[in-house]
Formats: structure tokens, C-alpha cells, sequence
């Protein structure tokens, strides 16, 4: 059993990558390359929530950002994982530090097409996936515990015991959504 890795935080609010203040743009990178940064990385957020300590994962475009709980659990994983220094600033220049950008350093095809319900959709020149019902092709994962969905790169697929460690461990703000599992009624 495979699983997608979300996020999920108390307030509606996204830790945004800053193309002002990076070096380079996140978003047109490759997935699944080791990034080489001399310095953090930085984020952005409305406000910096007095709670936010109590996270292990925030809510981001497809740049997950983990506590160092999180890091520790998983740092040995170093074939599958990259930990990044970040600085998040709020709009009151409020900092934090304590977090890691991680960089999920395997992108593979994964999606049993056959089983999947999913849509092509063509916006210009761009063509992008929507997925409404998912299936992961059995040992497509191979040995690592975690990866990038080749077919669409904002999908983060982990294995059952990558699972299990998150919980054992209680990490917060982290959401498993099964394989197979769907929000959409008229499949």
C-alpha cells in the first residue's frame, strides 16, 4: 500500500517560496536534483502563527518545508532525502529558522494508468494531469521510502512503513491519503 504525502495546517495559509530574495527559482529546477545553496533558502507567510513550532510539515506549493523532528526521523534516508536550511519571514519581518526545505531527490513513474482516473488537460501550450482517483504500480517505488511521482511532480508518494515512522513518531500537520481514495462522486 502506497500512500500521496499532504500537509494540512489550522489556518487556510501557504509558506511561499520568495523569488525576490532566492538566488535562483525553485519552480523551474528539475525535480529529483541536489540542490547546491550557499545559503537558506526563503519563504514567505502572512504571519508567522504562535503555534508553529508544534508542526512537523507547513502548507506550500510543492516545496515541503519540515521541522527538525522530522529531519532527525528521516536524515537517514540519504539517498531519497535532502535537507535544506530555510528562513520563513512573515509581512512584520518576523523570523523563524527552524525549518528545512525538503528535496526529494527520486522522481519516478509510478501511476498504474490502467487502474487511475485521471484527465488530460491542455491550458495553451501546457498540459497538465488531473488525477481524480490514483493507483501505484505495485514495487514501483523500489527501495526508496519516498518520491516524486514522475507523471505529475506535485504528487509525493511514501511507502507504508515511511507511514507508520510518522506516526509512531506523531508528527503534526502531515496527511496520508491512501491510494485508490478519491473526493470526486461521479467516477
Amino acid at each position: 500500500m502506497y500512500f500521496r504525502f499532504s500537509d494540512f495546517y489550522k489556518r487556510d495559509t501557504a509558506f511561499a517560496f520568495s523569488e525576490e530574495k532566492n538566488q535562483f527559482d525553485l519552480y523551474t529546477l528539475p525535480p529529483g536534483l541536489p540542490l547546491k545553496v550557499d545559503k537558506p533558502i526563503e519563504f514567505e507567510v502572512d504571519k508567522i502563527d504562535s503555534y508553529i513550532e508544534s508542526y512537523d510539515l507547513l502548507p506550500t506549493h510543492d516545496t515541503p518545508l519540515v521541522s527538525a523532528r522530522f529531519k532527525k526521523l528521516f536524515e537517514y534516508l540519504t539517498n531519497d532525502l535532502q535537507f535544506v536550511n530555510t528562513v520563513i519571514t512573515d509581512k512584520k519581518n518576523n523570523r523563524n529558522e527552524s525549518f528545512y526545505y525538503l528535496n526529494i531527490l527520486n522522481v519516478l513513474p509510478l501511476m498504474d494508468k490502467n487502474k487511475s482516473v485521471f484527465e488530460i488537460e491542455i491550458y495553451g501550450k501546457t498540459e497538465t494531469m488531473n488525477i481524480k482517483k490514483l493507483y501505484i504500480i505495485e514495487e514501483s517505488l523500489k527501495t526508496h521510502s519516498i518520491v516524486r511521482m514522475e507523471e505529475n511532480d506535485a504528487y509525493i508518494i511514501v511507502t507504508e512503513e515511511f507511514k507508520k515512522r510518522c506516526e509512531e513518531a506523531h508528527l503534526k500537520g502531515i496527511n496520508f491519503i491512501e491510494e485508490g481514495h478519491s473526493i470526486y462522486t461521479d467516477l
